[in-house]
């Protein structure tokens, strides 16, 4: 009786092992040594499908957890709505106006939009929420140009008014986005505009504090931006970027200027820019586009594409300043409406985005106008960078045409450039170009080429001479020796002038040389060249 009695009690404790082992991953194992089911084998296929079944309930749970902490990190300080079950990142701005996180998981968003969906809004749970609290009542604004989704998961209320991260719209796309935002909340009370971009902050931002203007919320572009970061965001830092805040500013004169439509686009001429308050180490390459492309940039120029930075700025030393120009030429490049200037630097790049309509023809921006500025490794305190443009109508003022002939090649677009033998000569024989002069019917300054015919002698004709010396003959034979050279030297030279002009004249450029350093600062010898033309330019430092 005893080793029998031992026997069951081992067999026991090895079940209640298993039933605690088993208890660890949410399973409830009995005992056969107890009296409920008692002599019930338990089976040991049923053993491994419930520790199955507890495995698959805890790695659940965990990816669930790892999923949850992800959103709200992708999130960072934004406002994130979690009542009912739901939590995303959405935020109220208004009863009626919504700001939310790209709407991601769903395959017509492309491979990446759908794995988007673990760690921003799964498409399922939006639809989920605004199926419960804003049934038949909701419209979807789209913003992004990276991410599309198909508009039938929103029933068809989807509109796109895409515009690419970080950069400002086109300024004629803010009215039309207001204008439709309005209609929508005007057909009935109840009705909610939801504005998304791929965060939606910066650009939600943008169009949302547009329409809290359009609907007249506050009197101020400044008042709207300030309560749309303290709605959306948990540090007040949602719209942040200075060109985009610059955009709400313009819409703010819009409304008052232009009765809220789009301005016509003022067409003008980049004529260069001056850098103030700059250190030696900042010397950037410059890029100038538009939202079609790319219209400047100094990397593909001919005159700047194999010269450094720190060869085509040009330091002006009766001001302590540094300019960019292109002497001989009206301009960089034609401006119409909306453009974006693009500083390239080793300690980073910095850009904005201004409109032609919105600003005056000379602007100075400080340091902080641009947008990724304060990312910079070195701090440039006072930097300033003034913008220098003129009204332009496409022709192209006296003073920057040349007597030279234009390339006949169709091939080749840029604009013709002076014979580089002729730019090597002493800075007392170049031409004064005044790059940034205000107006275009200055006093033109006087020309110092040799080149240029005596208008007092003719060809063939010597110069009158003074009367021989009454010292005697000798002397009389001399100086009519001396007169005979003079005429012959002279008239050589004209033929010699005349033949170079004529041979000039005929010659036909067939490509546009590259400058290196040396002629970039032979032509800028002269700090007028690089002259506004106001006062202070004849002030030392």
């Amino acid at each position: 009786m005893v080793p029998a009695q031992n026997s069951s009690q081992s067999e026991n404790t090895g079940k209640w092992a298993i039933a605690r082992l088993a208890s660890g991953f949410g399973l409830h194992l009995k005992a056969s040594g107890t009296n409920d089911n008692a002599g019930a084998p338990t089976s040991p296929s049923a053993v491994l499908q419930s520790v199955g079944k507890g495995l698959v309930d805890t790695s659940l749970g965990a990816v669930k957890a790892v999923q949850v902490k992800a959103r709200h990190m992708v999130s960072q300080n934004k406002r994130r709505y979690q009542e009912g079950g739901f939590d995303l990142d959405l935020t109220y701005i208004t009863d009626n106006i919504i700001a939310m996180g790209f709407p991601a998981g769903d395959m017509s968003s492309g491979l990446f939009g759908y794995f988007e969906g673990f760690y921003r809004n799964h498409m399922e749970e939006v639809i989920k929420f605004f199926e419960t609290h804003h049934k038949d009542r909701y419209k979807v604004y789209n913003l992004c140009s990276e991410r599309l989704y198909d508009a039938s998961l929103f029933a068809g209320k989807v509109a796109s008014f895409p515009f690419n991260d970080h950069n400002c719209p086109p300024i004629h796309l803010v009215p039309l986005f207001c204008q439709s935002a309005y209609s929508w909340l005007k057909a009935d009370i109840l009705n909610v505009v939801v504005v998304h971009c791929k965060a939606g902050k910066a650009r939600t931002g943008l169009m949302i504090c547009s329409l809290l203007l359009f609907l007249k919320f506050f009197p101020t572009a400044q008042e709207c931006i300030d309560y749309y970061n303290q709605r959306r965001c948990v540090d007040g830092k949602g719209l942040i970027l200075p060109s985009q805040i610059r955009y709400v500013k313009y819409f703010e004169r819009i409304l008052k200027d232009f009765n809220g439509e789009s301005p016509p686009g003022r067409r003008c001429m980049l004529r260069g820019f001056r850098l103030h308050e700059c250190p030696y180490w900042v010397r950037p390459s410059i890029t100038i586009s538009d939202h079609n492309g790319v219209l400047f940039t100094t990397r593909k120029h001919p005159k700047t594409k194999n010269l450094m930075p720190e060869d085509f700025w040009i330091r002006a030393p009766t001001k302590g300043i540094v300019v960019f120009a292109l002497p001989g030429e009206p301009g960089l490049t034609e401006l119409t409406g909306d453009f974006k200037i693009q500083f390239h630097d080793r300690q980073g790049d910095f850009y904005c985005w201004l409109n032609t309509t919105m600003m005056e023809n000379r602007l100075v921006l400080n340091g902080s106008d641009f947008d990724d500025f304060e990312k910079r490794k070195l701090p440039v305190p006072g930097f300033k960078v003034e913008v220098v443009m003129i009204d332009y109508d496409g022709t192209i003022p006296e003073k920057y045409k040349t007597n030279d002939k234009p390339s006949t090649s169709s091939n080749d677009s840029s604009p013709s450039y002076k014979n580089p033998a002729n730019q090597n000569k002493a800075s007392g024989e170049q031409e004064n170009d005044n790059v940034f002069s205000d107006s275009d019917d200055g006093d033109e300054p006087a020309s110092t080429d040799r080149s240029r015919p005596n208008v007092t002698s003719r060809p063939g004709t010597a110069p009158p001479s003074p009367p021989p010396p009454e010292s005697g003959k000798m002397e009389a034979e001399v100086t009519n020796m001396r007169k005979n050279t003079e005429q012959l030297s002279l008239n050589s030279r004209q033929q010699s002038i005349q033949g170079s002009n004529n041979t000039r004249n005929e010659q036909v450029e067939r490509s546009i040389p590259n400058l290196n350093s040396g002629d970039i600062k032979a032509i800028a010898a002269d700090a007028s060249v690089f002259s506004f033309g106001d006062d202070e330019d004849d002030e030392s430092e």
